[in-house]
């Protein structure tokens, strides 16, 4: 009996009939109808190092009845055309089905599926792969997915060589697309887009299957190879992954013989839908929208599960700081590796970068720190005048690298950054580079757009997209509407102040003081202007693998686009650091109006003071505030200030850090007018290991002199 099924096969396999396939030629089915998990418990010893697997899942092949393994952090089973279908996250899901002899395809063969992508792989990415890898020197199989484009691909091995087939179409996002690949020796290979036929290629040398003594598992959603990204801009710093699908598919079917176009096109019409694919939202997190209590909240920002199920972070990984007058944001989200975002009233994010230095390797920089391992966010003070958040990280390379170690001591390059964030959305970056080469080239800040799926450069940002001033209120902007504008613009001359001017109320400023000799130039590199006139990219933010730069071809995908480069001289130096400042923030005014501002923080009017053991430390402008101190806790007496301003030293919304103050509560008058708390008149109390100091903020502008005074005031 053994030697009569032994002829039968091989009779089967001559005449390219596959022993699996059922009566209609099917090899294999995958409905994803039954995705079955189990969780196992494994009993670890001291000692040993494996990681666990204690959630194990499945699919089940209806031909066979076989359950074939789903791998990955994250996949779900979501409504599909026809019952379930699988949900892949794009990084690690992926379903393996391991050597077998019984989805073995030869002569005529077809590949049919229902697709939803939610974002274009970033290499060829299979549907279903059964091609032996050609690094092992063996041209055999087939390949049957979609390229870094969104194009459906069909590729077969044949007499030593690939032969592929791509359509012109683009697969739609978000939308369930029905698609299907067909190889014939008289046709050759053929594409099928929801029913129609996208491509067609003659050819001569016939397809050349797996050998039964050399097969190779069938991946489902998962490469078999790895590779850098399609358009990596720079390979060095660039690493090889495997390449994952990013969506859901369905009704995935091998057939071992050509379907017709007429089936094709039943195949389609049986399952057509209009449903919207059960795919999550990808809106980048910045909290419930609208105003709230102005002040910083420690929080957990969610993308979408995908995305989010591969982080060991807790509920308190990331800071919001909100606003009680405007429903914008200051962000510091791990998905941005908490490089802090000021994010408008629609939803445009924006940034002023980091510090970056290199090493042999490349850049060094936080984008290189994909899972956060060398940065942390922490709320500083928290008061109704003001809020300060540290963020602290280390300028890594992709590979963990630090810029500038020290072989002794294996220190590299860390930057504090502290910002002192105010009512009105504005803010004072203090930027401490603590490095074994404080004076060694390094970027101190970049002017950066980022935007979530569905937002491209060019839709956020106005094409006369920046506006620079100086402090003789001389103005220009800049538009890339035509071309790009030059690499170091001459107008005005001596520009200390910048406006990014997006599809947005409130637009992204920044100012550099002028005695710190600051200098502007545009990012004028590295612009496709038949993708987008602006510079574009997707290496980050939210991009879990080492690169380090990959064009954006499409909005599918967060990305992130560049403007400008201040370069300005320290605040202050020392043995191993550099400090800079700047002011930042959000505004609804034109560059020319925050000439006042810029001057206040500048040149602050010379303060006066008043009052029994109380004495002037003069104008921080690291934190943009009067500094005072008192020799004991206030109970009674009065502070009496005045401010000295004038045209060249406005005040501008001043703040007074009281140190030493005590716990007592602070009364105000202006001019002698007594100020209610309010959105006008702000204070609140911080408790140092020396004191608890009085924090006042005041909304108030003047050229002309003004006298303020606090008061204690009793409980």
């Amino acid at each position: 009996m053994r030697r009569i099924m032994l002829v039968i096969l091989a009779v089967l396999t001559v005449f390219g009939i596959s022993a699996y396939a059922d009566d209609d030629g099917l090899v294999g089915s995958w409905t994803f109808d039954d995705v079955r998990a189990e969780r196992v418990e494994v009993k670890m010893v001291r000692g040993e190092t494996f990681v666990p697997r204690e959630k194990l899942s499945y699919v089940k092949e209806s031909v066979s009845g076989d359950e074939h393994e789903l791998y990955g952090k994250y996949y779900e089973a979501v409504d599909g055309v026809k019952g379930n279908a699988v949900l892949l996250d794009g990084y690690t899901a992926y379903v393996d089905v391991p050597r077998s002899h019984r989805y073995r395809v030869s002569g005529d063969f077809s590949v049919e599926a229902w697709i939803a992508p939610g974002a274009y792989p970033k290499h060829w990415c299979p549907i279903v792969d059964h091609q032996r890898d050609v690094a092992e020197g063996y041209f055999n199989g087939y390949f049957f997915g979609i390229d870094a484009k969104g194009r459906l691909m069909l590729r077969i091995a044949a007499n030593g060589r690939n032969i592929e087939l791509l359509s012109a179409e683009i697969i739609e996002l978000n939308k369930w697309t029905y698609v299907a690949g067909v190889y014939s020796p008289d046709d050759g290979l053929k594409i099928y887009i929801n029913g129609e036929l996208v491509g067609k290629k003659k050819v001569k040398d016939e397809f050349s299957p797996l050998q039964e003594e050399r097969m190779v598992p069938l991946m489902i959603g998962k490469s078999r190879t790895k590779h850098r990204p399609y358009g990596t801009i720079r390979p060095e710093g660039t690493m090889e992954v495997n390449t994952h699908f990013d969506g859901i598919i369905d009704e995935l079917k091998i057939y071992d013989r050509g379907l017709s176009s007429e089936e094709i096109s039943e195949a389609y019409q049986d399952n057509k839908t209009s449903a919207k694919p059960a795919l999550p939202d990808r809106i980048l997190p910045a909290g419930p929208p609208g105003t709230g209590k102005f002040g910083a909240i420690n929080t957990m920002l969610k993308y979408y599960p995908g995305w989010d199920a591969p982080w060991h972070v807790g509920d308190n990984a990331d800071v919001v700081v909100r606003f009680d007058e405007s429903p914008c944001r200051f962000v510091f989200w791990h998905g941005t590796n908490y490089i802090p975002n000021w994010v408008t009233e629609n939803g445009i994010w924006f940034n002023n970068a980091f510090n970056e230095g290199w090493n042999e390797h490349g850049s060094c920089e936080p984008m290189s720190d994909k899972r956060c391992l060398n940065a942390y966010v922490k709320v500083i003070e928290n008061t109704e005048a003001r809020v300060v958040v540290l963020w602290r990280y280390g300028l890594i390379d992709n590979w963990y690298r630090f810029a500038f170690v020290d072989p002794n001591t294996k220190w590299g390059d860390w930057t504090e950054e502290t910002y002192t964030i105010y009512p009105n959305m504005v803010g004072v970056r203090k930027d401490k580079l603590i490095s074994n080469a404080p004076r060694a080239a390094h970027e101190w800040q970049e002017s950066i757009m980022v935007m979530g799926p569905g937002q491209r450069p060019d839709e956020v940002l106005q094409l006369a997209a920046l506006s620079l001033a100086n402090m003789e209120g001389e103005s220009y902007t800049y538009s890339w509407e035509h071309e790009t504008p030059p690499f170091l613009p001459k107008d005005p001359p001596n520009a200390n102040i910048q406006v990014v001017n997006t599809q947005s109320k409130y637009n992204p400023f920044s100012i550099i003081r002028p005695q710190d000799g600051p200098k502007i130039d545009i990012y004028a590199g590295e612009i496709r202007r038949d993708v987008c006139v602006f510079p574009w990219w997707n290496h980050w933010p939210v991009a879990p693998r080492p690169t380090d730069g990959r064009w954006a071809m499409y909005d599918d995908r967060a990305s992130h686009a560049s403007l400008s480069h201040w370069n300005w001289g320290p605040y202050e130096t020392s043995d191993n650091s550099m400090t800079k400042v700047m002011l930042n923030g959000l505004t609804t005014k034109t560059v020319e109006e925050l000439l006042p501002l810029a001057k206040s923080w500048s040149y602050p009017a010379k303060l006066e003071i008043k009052g029994n053991g109380f004495v002037s430390e003069g104008y921080d402008p690291t934190d943009m505030a009067y500094h005072i101190s008192c020799e004991k806790p206030v109970k009674s007496g009065k502070l009496e200030m005045k401010l000295a301003a004038s045209e060249d030293s406005p005040v501008v919304n001043p703040a007074f850090v009281i140190k030493g103050w005590g716990d007592a509560d602070a009364a105000s008058k202006i001019n002698g007018k007594e100020i209610k708390r309010g959105k006008n008149f702000r204070a609140g109390l911080r408790d140092t290991l020396e004191s608890t100091d009085l924090i006042v903020w005041f909304r108030t502008e003047s050229t002309k002199p003004v006298k303020i005074s606090l008061s204690p005031v009793a409980d």
